[in-house]
């Protein structure tokens, strides 16, 4: 009888285990997109990459509605003049490859929700050996929209709160609206206002 009483124990207690432990697996898929492969998708591959460089800058939005010579100290990457340019950093083979991995590969774990806006200051550019551009993505953080060229085709589906993190991690220190990732910019109107004063006309 002691004996019958100790398997059914045994059997009940890994009937208990292996429930906890599908419940467990089934929770951590909760949210979890399935993982795709863009790599492909993309009009260039990893090795014709020469170069990376992100850049953050003001308010492009509202930059570009200011009647300004757009040939003074003009700036190709970004489509900016040089003055509104924050910060430019040009990416180690390393960073190249986790932004690579981050941009070619969904696996976002939660829902995206845009907003009605887009104010971008953040851009990335790819540039190949004969220092031309092949792609890049721009990115409003304060909106989690981007636009970006048709080279990449479909490698464009990250998580924001990974590419933001990215961007801090490399250097950038420049964003709106901020958490603890960066620096506060609530006088960036003022800035923009500024900055445009001085420009050639």
């Amino acid at each position: 009888m002691k004996t019958s009483s100790f398997f059914f124990l045994i059997l009940i207690s890994n009937i208990m285990l292996f429930a906890c432990e599908s419940k467990r697996k089934k929770e951590s898929n909760v949210g979890i997109i399935k993982k795709y492969d863009f790599s492909n998708s993309l009009d260039f591959k990893y090795e014709t990459i020469n170069e990376v460089i992100l850049y953050s800058f003001l308010n492009k939005s509202s930059i570009k509605t200011l009647p300004y010579r757009k040939d003074v100290n003009y700036n190709s990457d970004v489509q900016l003049s040089n003055d509104f340019i924050k910060e430019r950093i040009l990416l180690d083979e390393k960073q190249k490859q986790e932004l690579f991995h981050l941009i070619t590969k969904d696996s976002c774990p939660k829902e995206q929700h845009l907003a009605d806006c887009y104010n971008p200051r953040h851009e990335v550019v790819f540039k190949n050996k004969s220092n031309e551009i092949m792609g890049s993505i721009e990115i409003c953080f304060e909106c989690n929209d981007f636009r970006h060229s048709k080279s990449l085709g479909e490698a464009t589906y990250y998580c924001h709160d990974a590419m933001r993190l990215f961007f801090w991690k490399a250097g950038i220190r420049y964003f709106i609206n901020d958490d603890h990732k960066g620096k506060m910019t609530e006088d960036e109107f003022n800035e923009i206002e500024k900055k445009y004063k001085l420009l050639a006309k």
